[in-house]
């Protein structure tokens, strides 16, 4: 099970993901003070002064990033133990490359969100961000291999057929 490529390939985009979900994305440079948007939803790690609007902000938690991030390494994981069902592993790659695009549009929707409502003057993304790139690569890589095991095994069973 593990000694096979698409299962390492599919441990890394677990690894990958794992980093992404506990580290920050955004940080957001205000006029109050910096605030931080991480998966897990979104704090105020310098704060100038505190005012309504930006103490309501700052409590808010945006759990869909974490929520989407926790489905990839669920489906990650699942295709990990489904090795004897390779077209249910290329099922999950599929559905898991879904999620990844999903998950660039929440976060860039979320961005420019809070980019308006903070009054951001600038914002700088963290090098985590391209996280669910690799993430995304190594599942590509990991849906590659699944494709060519199971193109062997049509290959060897139709050679199978003819020799008997």
């Amino acid at each position: 099970m593990i000694q096979r490529i698409q299962s390492l390939y599919l441990l890394c985009a677990i690894i990958f993901m794992a980093i992404f979900t506990f580290s920050p994305i955004v940080n957001f440079i205000t006029p109050n003070g910096t605030f931080q948007m991480g998966s897990m939803g979104f704090e105020l790690i310098e704060p100038a002064e505190i005012i309504p609007q930006t103490a309501f902000i700052a409590s808010t938690q945006n759990f869909i990033i974490a929520i989407i991030s926790a489905l990839i390494i669920a489906m990650s994981i699942i295709a990990i133990f489904l090795f004897k069902n390779r077209m249910k592993q290329i099922l999950i790659c599929k559905i898991n490359i879904l999620f990844y695009i999903t998950l660039y549009v929440v976060m860039g929707l979320l961005a420019y969100n809070y980019y308006g409502t903070l009054e951001a003057t600038t914002f700088k993304t963290t090098t985590f961000v391209i996280f669910p790139i690799c993430a995304l690569i190594t599942n590509w890589l990991a849906m590659s291999a699944i494709n060519k095991d199971e193109q062997m095994v049509r290959d060897s069973e139709r050679m199978w057929t003819r020799n008997r």
